[in-house]
């Protein structure tokens, strides 16, 4: 399943600031997942939660993929897949400490390209994830 320009679109601002302007990356690095959950809600039909948030848009798309660690029987697969759960919230988090949606208190968090290229990252590989257990549905390969 390609890519919907909306995260395309994330991923190309995301890659674009990281030497330039690390909080703007590090908001865009968070947009790319809530663009794709954005995307899955829509196309599956879903009503989209009352907030549009990464956490409350994640939530949805991790209950109707199987994606709640609870539900994982191997132990390291639940762990891997609370580790996602934990990078979308790093990501927002970020977003809202570091990156460039929200002002500035005297004692502003100073990103470096570092952390804009690893929140990058971490968002890709949510979003590799999320895709191919999409696909997989959609082929009947998931319960």
């Amino acid at each position: 399943m390609p890519l919907a320009p909306a995260v395309d679109i994330e991923f190309e601002r995301a890659l674009d600031h990281v030497e330039t302007d690390a909080p703007a990356a590090l908001t865009s690095a968070c947009a790319i997942v809530e663009a794709l959950c954005k995307v899955y809600i829509d196309d599956e039909g879903f009503d989209p939660p009352a907030t549009q948030t990464v956490k409350p848009l994640w939530s949805v798309v991790q209950k109707h993929l199987g994606l709640d660690p609870a539900a994982i029987e191997d132990n390291d697969l639940r762990q891997i897949l609370t580790g996602l759960i934990s990078v979308v919230d790093g990501l927002g988090s970020l977003r809202t400490h570091a990156g460039s949606a929200h002002g500035r208190g005297r004692r502003a968090y100073r990103p470096a390209p570092r952390h804009a290229r690893l929140a990058i990252s971490a968002a890709h590989a949510v979003v590799a994830f999320v895709l191919e257990t999409w696909d997989a549905r959609r082929a009947g390969r998931l319960a």
